[in-house]
């Protein structure tokens, strides 16, 4: 679900911020968004310790969006979120796209024209097949390819080199300067190999693919006598090394065998 809905957010991510890793390093703490609530939230979230935002927009055209978004909020709403966002001091925000042919595939270039030079990096999604009511059809997959040469006939792109491993995206910047954006291509071009993602549910349950189905329960090493942080580091290696999700590489098969999927309010952004 949306995050900024849930009360006291602020304080939990406070409380998130003051943990430390096993090396003793403060937690990267990333949250993702539609942005309908953050232009009165950011402030307060940038205080309490988030670092890095991840914000919905598919479209600015208003008509569309409202229609992509079934809420009715309008896109203005989320601009000044971002805008919120840049001067409560957030260094790193991304605005995801994701591209639906026949729906908004000719928004891509409006999009990378607003956000050029703006501080922010837009990444461009393959509409995928997460879960099983979004209604996916694969000729609505606007692929990466597409986009990509579209706004590097506007304005030239070239690549850049991943962050760290296992980045699902593949990054570029303008060659004039004006900033970044990124490509994911789940769908055209899976990455499964190498993958290093996993999300933890608030049920408990740990999920090494976003196609998942049911997840792995770490309640059992997490609660009761028999808790402990060993426990936990042996159940979670266990369960990694054991991973062979690859939901992308595999995906008309299994479409075929009509395999469940975890629906993303469930497993999060």
């Amino acid at each position: 679900g949306e995050p900024l809905l849930r009360r006291d957010l602020a304080t939990l991510i406070r409380e998130l911020a003051g943990l430390r890793t096993l090396d003793g390093e403060a937690p990267d703490l990333a949250l993702t968004t539609n942005g309908s609530l953050l232009a009165a939230q950011a402030q307060q979230l940038r205080d309490a310790g988030l670092r890095r935002l991840t914000v919905s927009l598919d479209v600015l055209d208003d008509a569309v969006f409202q229609r992509m978004n079934e809420v009715g909020f309008p896109v203005d709403q989320v601009l000044r979120g971002l805008d919120a966002a840049k001067a409560a001091g957030f260094q790193s925000i991304k605005v995801n796209m994701v591209g639906r042919r026949g729906v908004n595939d000719q928004e891509a270039l409006p999009l990378a024209e607003h956000f050029r030079g703006a501080g922010l990096v837009l990444r461009c999604i393959e509409f995928m097949d997460a879960g099983c009511h979004n209604g996916w059809k694969r000729d609505e997959v606007l692929e990466s390819a597409v986009l990509r040469e579209r706004i590097h006939a506007r304005w030239p792109l070239q690549a850049l080199a991943p962050s760290k491993g296992g980045e699902p995206a593949e990054r570029w910047r303008y060659a004039d300067g004006q900033g970044e954006i990124g490509f994911i291509s789940a769908v055209s071009k899976a990455f499964c190999g190498d993958c290093t993602r996993a999300r933890l549910t608030a049920g408990g349950r740990l999920f090494t693919c976003l196609f998942g189905a049911q997840g792995r329960a770490l309640r059992p090493v997490l609660r009761g006598p028999q808790a402990s942080e060993q426990a936990l580091r042996e159940r979670l290696a266990a369960i990694w090394a054991a991973r062979a999700d690859a939901y992308s590489e595999q995906r008309e098969r299994l479409r075929e065998l009509q395999t469940e999927r975890a629906d993303m309010h469930v497993l999060g952004g």
